[in-house]
């Protein structure tokens, strides 16, 4: 096994130089093409500025890339379930296949969706894409309305979102119970250096509706909730993925927290989150606020990546000391005709004490960057 090994190693690490000199060419092609391009238009660059609400939810045209987020925890009688849903909108110009600009073959924004769906009570996962690529869409640029053939999503004081797909079919009407919550300062941050972004949350929605799983039909009812991010994209980047934390805590209070990668790992450098009291006060975590340990790891049958499972998560200025554990180990994304860079998202539940009390809670966790594989790397030389 060591003779194999490091002959492995070897080669792996030449593949790797000889990936990043092609990504280098190809990103100077690709920069020229764009700069002769007279029909090029300016994107949005997310300097701090003002956006009013509810304006700042609104799709914005010429932004490089935006998403609106919501995951949640439902219940009916039978059954508990988590599910994320999340429409990404993309601008042609943004991004890239090898040299050439997707701006040379298509002008107009275009709508990705993610389903997916964790039976907690069966142990199961399962998920799904839809692309404006390929399907007619729905943009309102005059309000939050976006739509996909299978998926539609609105907002009027309340969030309207729907989906009838393989898996299931879910309408659920989502209730905000806190604020509109502003991240970082006023909404923006410069997360990573020249990745710059604008946050907003709503940490608790009242979700009610139905959930149909092949004919059998569930009332459900829950708690979710909902991100939005707009933000720049940038080609060749260091950052190379993060491990982030919705909690929504039995005290009604709530929590952001996130922990960026570079490609030598995770880097406490670049940690920090959001914390909101039962007020709607917002407390700004920053390095040295938080400890996040790793107390578990769970090893994909379907990728062979190894991917944290557990948390033990502390932060002095709370007094609080929770642990996080995933409520189905695999719930991992990983079909290459979906998402080409293989990851875990997944509903978790959250349990621990906070000023000496005991407190439960519900979470969700994203981790991106753990998949290694040569594959992954080399379409990612091709497209980021």
């Amino acid at each position: 096994m060591h003779k194999i090994g490091v002959p492995l190693k070897r080669l792996n690490h030449l593949g790797n130089l000889l990936i990043h000199s092609l990504e280098k060419k190809e990103l100077r092609v690709y920069q020229n093409i764009l700069k002769k391009d007279k029909k090029k238009i300016e994107l949005d660059p997310v300097f701090k500025k003002e956006l009013p609400f509810p304006q700042s939810l609104y799709p914005q045209k010429n932004m490089p890339i935006e998403w609106w987020y919501f995951t949640g925890h439902l219940q009916s009688k039978e059954r508990k379930f988590g599910y994320e849903f999340c429409f990404f909108k993309f601008h042609p110009q943004a991004l890239r296949l090898g040299v050439l600009p997707l701006s040379k073959l298509r002008k107009e924004p275009f709508l990705v969706l993610h389903f997916a769906l964790t039976d907690k009570n069966q142990g199961k996962f399962n998920y799904i894409q839809e692309s404006g690529l390929t399907e007619p869409q729905i943009i309102r640029y005059s309000e939050l309305k976006l739509g996909l053939k299978h998926s539609f999503l609105e907002f009027q004081k309340e969030f309207k979102l729907s989906t009838s797909n393989k898996i299931a079919k879910l309408h659920l009407n989502l209730k905000p119970q806190t604020k509109i919550i502003k991240h970082f300062s006023a909404g923006f941050a410069e997360m990573f250096p020249e990745h710059r972004t604008y946050y907003l949350t709503y940490p608790r929605l009242e979700s009610k509706g139905e959930l149909k799983l092949g004919n059998k039909k569930f009332w459900v009812t829950g708690t979710s909730w909902f991100d939005h991010q707009k933000m720049n994209l940038r080609h060749n980047s260091p950052l190379k993925g993060w491990d982030w934390f919705s909690i929504v805590l039995g005290d009604k209070t709530e929590l952001m927290f996130f922990v960026l990668r570079n490609k030598k790992g995770l880097t406490k450098k670049h940690l920090g989150g959001t914390y909101i009291d039962q007020k709607g006060k917002v407390i700004n975590l920053k390095p040295g606020d938080a400890e996040i340990k790793t107390t578990a790891a769970w090893r994909s049958p379907h990728t062979n990546i190894l991917y944290p499972s557990g948390w033990k998560m502390k932060i002095k200025k709370l007094g609080m000391e929770v642990s996080i554990i995933p409520e189905v180990k695999d719930q991992e994304l990983h079909d290459r005709g979906l998402t080409p860079i293989a990851y875990w998202e997944g509903a978790c539940k959250v349990e621990g004490s906070k000023k000496g009390r005991k407190i439960k809670g519900q979470s969700y966790v994203e981790l991106v960057g753990y998949d290694k594989r040569f594959s992954t790397r080399f379409w990612q030389s091709f497209v980021d």
